[in-house]
């Protein structure tokens, strides 16, 4: 296998929990869809997230993904940007898919437009992410804005897609979607958090300190920023922005980060958003499928693969 496709097997070999796959099946099978018709798109979908993951690597400069050089690291930049955006294409592409199993002309056109939507709404929430980099001033809200475009509309869009592809009615899809968008939120400050946690740093799929590398002001350090005095606030300053050792950097902001109880608040935050998520899914028939849901909101179901 050579060209594109040793690219795109390199990047697809090395999965992470199948996440986004995942919730396209567990949506469509909970409306009582066809799983053989909808596994193109969760296929899709799994290709446009690694796309994402391949930028994302390119932007913040880190050489490892997984555990391995990253994408860029192995093949080049010119490469991977290339193969990241036949990827994004792949998601539209099993859509034809789908058709050719079964799923109907307008079902698969509510699906796309789910997509096209989703795919714009990712760029502007990493374009808002790059231009909150060294603004300490930025607001929670602000991040959570972020948040939802980085990550949760990629959830909401699986889960809509699942839905729609599976035959739901609109009040399932907006439901699921829901779920979806809830459990990004949910996901992206926990993924926030791990770099701060000694422990769940040996399970990030990239290097523990390219946030504060990148001057990242994430959930915990906006509320650290709120929750601290003048002089914690200095130092918080100086470990993100200013250019020093991002190791020792890393080290400090752990410090102050649980001295502040930002922490403990990031997590209280995230465990709301994982409620709001069950309280949509309870609205639906209890099924295996909900509940297999519903576990994905526990902090144990979560490991660094966020598009970022």
């Amino acid at each position: 296998m050579t060209g594109l496709d040793a690219v795109h097997r390199y990047a697809m070999v090395a999965p992470g929990k199948l996440l986004r796959p995942s919730l396209v099946v567990h949506a469509a099978l909970t409306v009582g869809g066809d799983l053989r018709a909808v596994l193109p798109a969760a296929a899709g979908i799994e290709g446009a997230h690694v796309g994402s993951l391949m930028h994302d690597d390119i932007i913040d400069g880190d050489t490892q993904r997984r555990g391995r050089p990253a994408v860029h690291a192995e093949f080049g930049l010119a490469q991977a940007i290339v193969a990241g955006n036949a990827l994004y294409f792949s998601w539209f592409a099993a859509l034809a898919e789908c058709a050719r199993r079964g799923v109907s002309a307008d079902r698969i056109g509510c699906a796309m437009q789910v997509q096209a939507g989703a795919g714009v709404a990712i760029c502007r929430g990493v374009f808002d992410e790059l231009g909150m980099r060294g603004d300490l001033d930025c607001s929670v809200d602000d991040y959570v804005a972020m948040a939802r475009g980085k990550t949760a509309v990629l959830l909401e869009a699986a889960c809509r897609i699942g839905s729609i592809l599976g035959g739901g009615d609109d009040r399932s899809t907006d439901l699921l979607g829901a779920f979806g968008d809830h459990l990004g939120i949910c996901f992206q400050i926990r993924d926030d958090l791990l770099p701060y946690d000694p422990a769940g740093a040996q399970v990030m799929g990239k290097p523990a300190e390219s946030d504060v590398r990148n001057h990242c002001p994430t959930l915990p350090v906006l509320l650290a920023q709120q929750r601290t005095d003048t002089a914690g606030r200095t130092a918080l300053r100086h470990a993100l922005l200013d250019e020093v050792d991002p190791q020792a950097a890393l080290s400090q902001m752990r410090v102050l980060l649980g001295e502040s109880g930002a922490l403990e608040a990031a997590h209280t935050m995230a465990n709301h958003h994982a409620q709001l998520a069950r309280d949509a899914l309870a609205q639906l028939p209890a099924t295996h499928h909900t509940r297999a849901l519903s576990l994905l909101t526990r902090p144990q179901a979560r490991t660094r693969q966020a598009p970022g």
